[in-house]
């Protein structure tokens, strides 16, 4: 989220953290908790939010939540950000980070004459 023009080098997930550690060796640790959900939310969501046609959608509505300290949504998310499912867990930041609705926006706005 720091670092949106460099690539992941690794990332870590611990109980407490998600740790990215990009191409630059600069690392960004994210807490698992309301907070870090709200940091993440805020960077990724605000401005473009959830999208029909997103992938992702449970994650970003978890997000959602979470940042407003849901403890449904915060489990879930903690559960998804697990190191057994690191693959999926780096598939989704990737998305996040690259992610641009502006074509797909206009796939599904309606100009009225």
């Amino acid at each position: 989220m720091e670092e949106p023009d460099k690539e992941i080098k690794s990332l870590l997930l611990t109980q407490e953290t998600i740790e990215i550690t990009y191409e630059n060796d600069i690392i960004e640790i994210i807490t698992k908790d309301s907070n870090g959900y709200k940091k993440i939310h805020d960077a990724w969501l605000l401005e473009q939010p959830m999208f029909i046609s997103d992938i992702y959608k449970t994650q970003m509505r978890d997000l959602n939540y979470a940042s407003r300290n849901n403890s449904t949504s915060l489990l879930q998310l903690n559960d998804f950000f697990q190191p057994e499912n690191y693959e999926d867990a780096l598939k989704f930041i990737n998305y996040m980070r690259k992610r641009d609705l502006t074509f797909e926006k206009q796939k599904w706005t309606v100009v009225v004459p």
